[in-house]
């Protein structure tokens, strides 16, 4: 089994392999606070969630992601 197989399915949520390579690139820009903010704004106002529980995990598996992907 390869590690991205295996690193894949230890995220909760699938998101398109664009918006994390958009983050992983506004962070090189922008840093990790501003990219942070955007992620979060990003999960508040364009996913569907129910309770701040749900949000809270869909912005911790992007953030995630993106450090994942980052750290390549």
């Amino acid at each position: 089994m390869n590690l991205k197989t295996t690193k894949m399915s230890e995220y909760k949520f699938y998101f398109d392999p664009y918006t994390v390579d958009y983050y992983a690139d506004f962070k090189e820009s922008s840093g990790w606070a501003s990219t942070a903010m955007r992620i979060y704004e990003y999960v508040a106002d364009e996913c569907d969630w129910d309770g701040e529980s749900d949000m809270r995990a869909l912005y911790l598996d992007l953030l995630t992601q993106v450090e994942d992907k980052i750290n390549k």
